[in-house]
């Protein structure tokens, strides 16, 4: 009996330091996040209740408003480009055996390097004083172009930082999951008469479905919430052309210091990433991919 009720409890006693720091670093600063959002703070000092006025505030804000567009492209390109890139090179690489551990060790070098570094290096590239794009802009009468004092070259600059690094992320979840594939299904497919496009089709894209989703779910999560490239690359110019929504969260609660509006606009933004997973695991589901 007292073997029996020991063993009820080991799996409790195992997920129980997950729980706890779960508890600490997530719930936790969620609850407290949505206290200060429901009253006026300063300073971190609460001095009166005001219910949900601070979110009609952030909801009404132009330079809120302007943020989430700025999100938005940001996250719609980066996306798309991060994972075309990244699923190209986990094609190329499965296949081309010769190249692959070079190509590998090339493509994981931006990866590696921290995001602020990365973000400095990118920064120092795009300069209109020395930058090395410069360099290239030069012979084509183009030298004198700031791409960081547009508003749609700055973007772009941003997109590019993002497809930069994380192109590789993208190709280690695909790379992973192409390995998966058992070479007998392609082999079999041949001898039927199957070309690549319908090897492609048939078998590489519904055997990959799971890698797909996990990588696209990450990378949107990823971008959405990203503040380090805009606020090191662009610091959100020129003008709030490059203000994303977590990077005007920041200036509210650290420059500003009025935590009531931060807070409010950190809940929206976790709120619009759940509503964000929920739609793209339905859209999953209803192409039949899980």
């Amino acid at each position: 009996m007292e073997t029996r009720r020991a063993e009820f409890w080991v799996p409790y006693r195992l997920i129980a330091p997950a729980v706890a720091l779960e508890a600490g670093l997530v719930i936790g600063p969620l609850l407290v996040g949505f206290w200060y959002s429901l009253h006026n703070v300063r300073f971190f000092q609460i001095r009166s209740f005001v219910g949900w006025d601070n979110y009609a505030r952030v909801v009404t804000s132009p330079e809120v408003l302007g943020s989430l567009a700025a999100t938005a492209i940001f996250a719609f390109f980066s996306l798309i480009l991060t994972f075309a890139l990244g699923f190209a090179l986990a094609l190329w690489l499965e296949r081309d055996g010769r190249s692959a551990t070079l190509m590998r060790a090339i493509v994981l070098v931006p990866y590696m390097i921290a995001m602020l570094v990365g973000s400095m290096l990118l920064k120092w590239l795009f300069s209109q004083e020395a930058g090395l794009s410069q360099l290239a802009l030069g012979p084509l009468g183009m030298g004198d172009v700031s791409i960081l004092a547009n508003p749609k070259s700055a973007m772009a600059a941003l997109v590019f930082n993002a497809m930069w690094r994380d192109a590789a992320f993208a190709m280690i979840m695909l790379l992973a999951g192409l390995k998966s594939i058992p070479p007998s299904l392609h082999l079999a497919a041949r001898v039927d008469g199957a070309d690549a496009w319908m090897r492609f089709r048939r078998i590489t894209l519904p055997l990959l479905r799971i890698p797909i989703l996990i990588t696209v779910v990450r990378l949107l999560i990823h971008f959405v919430n990203i503040l380090t490239f805009p606020l090191i690359l662009t610091g959100g110019g020129p003008g709030n052309s490059t203000e994303v929504v977590v990077l005007r969260m920041f200036r509210l609660g650290f420059q500003d210091h009025i935590l009531g509006p931060a807070n409010a606009l950190a809940i929206l933004v976790f709120l619009a990433n759940l509503a964000l997973v929920a739609m793209l695991l339905l859209l999953f589901r209803r192409a039949g991919r899980l």
